[in-house]
């Protein structure tokens, strides 16, 4: 597979199929409305969802097919924005029609906002997680992994017979941050560090994204915004449940781990 990713032109295609993949279910349920983009105003956390799925998948295929090296990031992270620069001419087309016309809301005017905001942020988080050290990249991998929970809930929510397993799919984020962790180690004193602050920062998360979400909705700007989400997320975070996803993440970590020790040592024989 890692020759097939080698030719510069299937990387670009490997950032659109990221997209594309995200996107799926709302293209399901953007039917009535024919956007396929979530929009700012009513679903501004389907729209960090994408955003950070995109960003998580995208960094792992570089890391994993790429090996981090800087001409496959930055080929692939073409791709990725070609993709959601598409996806969100599209959105915006669909909602106003006359947009060629130069007649555009003021909605519309702070959907363009919010989203340049968000490319911005999650192209310099991709570019970090792909080419920081793994136990620092775990930090922004800790920021994202959440996404993948809501994603594969929305997913369950359209599938029929799903919906029996909608609460554990809560879970595969904390279960991907702890492979991740298990990938970092525990035998420095600086990686346990990294894991502590990935605990905590997976933790806070769910409260992060719900909070900024409302936030975006209510289209509050400046000072203003700050205030209201501290509000949102001080009212928010103790709700959140740490037990189970804090040992769900755990334990993968310490698995992933020990498997990995076997394996370096009896390779070193």
């Amino acid at each position: 597979m890692r020759r097939v990713w080698r030719n510069w032109w299937m990387q670009v295609v490997a950032g659109l199929l990221i997209n594309a993949i995200v996107v799926l279910p709302w293209l399901w349920i953007g039917q009535e409305d024919k956007s396929i983009l979530p929009h700012s105003s009513d679903d501004a956390q389907g729209l960090l969802v994408v955003f950070a799925v995109v960003t998580l998948w995208g960094s792992w295929f570089a890391r994993t097919f790429g090996y981090g090296r800087t001409s496959f990031t930055v080929v692939t992270s073409v791709g990725m924005v070609l993709g959601l620069l598409g996806l969100g001419f599209q959105g915006l087309y669909a909602l106003e029609p006359e947009l060629f016309s130069g007649v555009i809301s003021a909605g519309s005017t702070y959907h363009l906002w919010v989203f340049s905001g968000l490319l911005i942020i999650s192209l310099a988080w991709y570019f970090l997680s792909v080419k920081l050290r793994l136990p620092i990249a775990v930090l922004f991998y800790a920021t994202l992994t959440v996404g993948v929970s809501y994603w594969l809930q929305i997913v369950a929510s359209l599938v029929a017979g799903a919906q029996s397993f909608y609460v554990y799919l809560w879970y595969s984020g904390p279960l991907i941050l702890g492979l991740i962790l298990g990938f970092v180690g525990f035998l420095r004193i600086m990686n346990l560090l990294m894991w502590v602050f990935a605990l905590a920062t997976q933790w806070v998360m769910p409260a992060i994204v719900e909070s900024i979400a409302r936030v975006i909705e209510s289209k509050a700007v400046g000072w203003k915004s700050l205030g209201s989400f501290w509000n949102e997320f001080t009212g928010s975070v103790l709700e959140v449940p740490w037990q189970t996803p804090l040992l769900v993440s755990l334990a993968a970590a310490m698995l992933t781990s020990v498997v990995l020790l076997i394996v370096r040592k009896v390779r070193r024989r």
